[in-house]
């Protein structure tokens, strides 16, 4: 019996794309113990999943080395020092980009170290890492990733895409938010996310709410949805819609296990590229993902599609407002979605 640690401090489209991963350890060796260390928001929905024994959660005073006070300190001494008691024959780093999962991956002094060489700091590296894995450039898919760096460990799986589990209490949490639709409408909605947590990443909100309007002609309800960071970008296509509209409701949440049941019960999803879409897929529903400055190769769908236009300066990565005019978010048509909605069989033709 082995006992293996994941340390995935990134977002949760990243956090959802390591799952082949884990999936990898567990086919190879099923009697493993595998823990998974992360950011806080996400340890609810990592923790319903069986693979998974117990889920870490990075204390949220840590993300300032600089805070300084005592009690920062020794929180954060006291966290290491409890990674250091589980005794881990593998703590795997997958992103390896920062100090944060360099000291916890030192502090675990665990048999095993695995880090991803993309950004290396090859005197420290050599020290904290037993084992550095470069990346092959044939890799394209995020997922593809990380199975590639179980793999140099023996890690093998046949599952090549995430998956995600939806309980029972997820689904009736969510019914729980949607008492509101007509009882007929409960489900077989389709579910849009107009935000992504960052402005230039986002379709134009007058093209979502002509886009709304459009589907609603075909009488399928529409269920607009974001997080707190997407309270603006929701409300301002739904400021576009009439209020008493029947096939139209709008939900900002931050319950990630109650997302999973809300798209179960969706007809598929449409939405920036964003973290949520990648849980979508994850439990099994299509997607149209819109693409602008962000990486269509390593985040593209597994499950649906992607519209983007191509433009000569995207992907430009370019998520902290330099961009002048966005024009390759807003130069996705209307009709392109919808086309790719019902290629998607999201909607009927």
């Amino acid at each position: 019996m082995q006992k293996v640690l994941f340390v995935g401090l990134r977002a949760l489209g990243d956090m959802v794309l390591t799952m082949p991963a884990i999936q990898a350890v567990h086919d190879t060796c099923p009697d493993s113990l595998i823990d998974y260390l992360m950011e806080k928001p996400f340890a609810a929905l990592f923790s319903e999943e069986p693979l998974i024994r117990k889920v870490l959660a990075l204390p949220r005073a840590t993300h300032s080395f600089s805070a300084g006070t005592d009690s920062v300190r020794k929180t954060y001494l006291q966290f290491l020092k409890e990674i250091r008691a589980e005794q881990y024959d593998i703590v795997f780093d997958l992103f390896s980009r920062g100090p944060r999962s360099r000291v916890i991956v030192a502090a675990s002094n665990a048999g095993r170290r695995v880090g991803i060489m993309d950004h290396p700091l090859p005197f420290l590296d050599s020290w904290i890492y037993t084992d550095r894995v470069r990346l092959s450039n044939a890799l394209t898919h995020m997922f593809d990733q990380m199975q590639f760096v179980t793999s140099r460990l023996g890690f093998r799986t046949t599952r090549t895409e995430p998956s995600l589990t939806v309980l029972p209490e997820n689904i009736l949490k969510a019914r729980s938010l949607l008492v509101s639709f007509p009882p007929d409408r409960c489900e077989g909605f389709v579910s849009i996310l107009p935000g992504s947590g960052m402005d230039n990443k986002n379709w134009p909100s007058g093209q979502f709410a002509e886009l709304i309007r459009r589907i609603m002609k075909r009488n399928v309800a529409v269920l607009l949805l974001g997080g707190p960071n997407d309270r603006r970008a929701v409300g301002q296509v739904a400021r576009e819609i009439p209020d008493e509209e029947p096939l139209f409701r709008w939900i900002v949440q931050s319950d990630l296990p109650t997302l999973k049941g809300i798209f179960s019960m969706s007809r598929g999803v449409l939405g920036n590229d964003s973290g949520p879409l990648h849980l979508a897929q994850a439990i099994g529903k299509k997607v149209v993902a819109l693409f602008g400055p962000g990486d269509h190769v390593s985040y593209r769908p597994f499950r649906g599609t992607l519209v983007r236009k191509g433009l000569a300066c995207s992907p430009c990565q370019s998520f902290a407002g330099q961009c002048p005019d966005n024009r390759c978010m807003k130069s996705i048509g209307v009709e392109d979605v919808l086309a790719a909605l019902e290629e998607q069989k999201i909607l009927p033709p």
